[in-house]
C-alpha cells in the first residue's frame, strides 16, 4: 500500500505543470500551441522568455528533488523507494493528467532526482552531454546519447545495479518522449526540447 501511495503522490508531484503555468502567468500562451509544443522549460525560454524559462526550470527541478525527499522520509527502511519516487515525478512531468497527458520532456525533473540520489553525477552528466553536443552540434544525437549513457555512467559512478537500474529506466523515460515528440509533431531533431 505505501509502494502505490508513493508512485501516486510522486506522479501528482510530477504532474504539477510548472512550465505551462510560468508561460501563463508571463505572456498568456499555451506551450502545447506554440515553439516545439513541449511543456517543458526550454520551451519556455523561447516562447515566454528567460525570467519565466528560469522559474519553470526551478519548479520542474524541484518536483524531481520533492518526490525523492518524501520517499526517503516515509520509507527510509525501503532503499528502491526513492528510485521509483523519482521515476514517477519523471512520468507525471511528462505526462501530466492536468494537460491531457500533454508535458515536457523531463530533463530538469531528471536532474531533480539525481541532486537528491547522486549530486555529483549531475555535473559529470551535464559535461558529457554538454561535450557531445559540442562535438556532434546535434541536440537531438546529444540527448539520445545521454539517455543511452545515464545507465551505464550511474552504475559505474555509484557502483550500484540499484542506479543502473534507475538510470536505464530514466534514460528510456527521457529517450521515448524525445522520439514521440519528433513523431507526433514531425519536429525536426534539432529542435526537440530536452526539458
Amino acid at each position: 500500500m505505501r509502494t502505490f501511495a508513493i508512485v501516486a503522490l510522486s506522479y501528482l508531484i510530477g504532474s504539477v505543470p510548472f512550465s505551462y503555468l510560468a508561460a501563463r502567468a508571463f505572456k498568456k500562451i499555451d506551450l502545447r500551441k506554440v515553439g516545439s509544443k513541449n511543456v517543458g522549460t526550454t520551451n519556455v525560454v523561447k516562447t515566454a522568455g528567460l525570467i519565466p524559462g528560469l522559474l519553470a526550470g526551478v519548479g520542474d527541478c524541484g518536483k524531481g528533488i520533492l518526490a525523492v525527499l518524501i520517499a526517503k522520509a516515509t520509507a527510509p527502511e525501503l532503499p528502491w523507494a526513492a528510485f521509483i519516487a523519482g521515476l514517477f515525478a519523471v512520468v507525471g512531468h511528462n505526462w501530466p493528467v492536468w494537460l491531457g497527458f500533454h508535458g515536457g520532456g523531463g530533463l530538469a525533473t531528471c536532474i531533480g532526482t539525481l541532486l537528491v540520489l547522486s549530486a555529483a553525477s549531475v555535473f559529470y552528466l551535464l559535461a558529457l552531454w554538454g561535450a557531445s553536443y559540442v562535438l556532434t552540434r546535434h541536440k537531438y544525437a546529444s540527448s539520445m546519447f545521454g539517455c543511452a549513457s545515464l545507465p551505464v555512467f550511474l552504475g559505474i559512478y555509484e557502483q550500484s545495479w540499484a542506479y543502473f537500474g534507475f538510470g536505464l529506466g530514466m534514460g528510456v523515460l527521457l529517450g521515448v518522449k524525445q522520439v514521440v515528440a519528433w513523431l507526433r509533431y514531425g519536429t525536426k531533431p534539432d529542435s526537440i526540447a530536452a526539458c
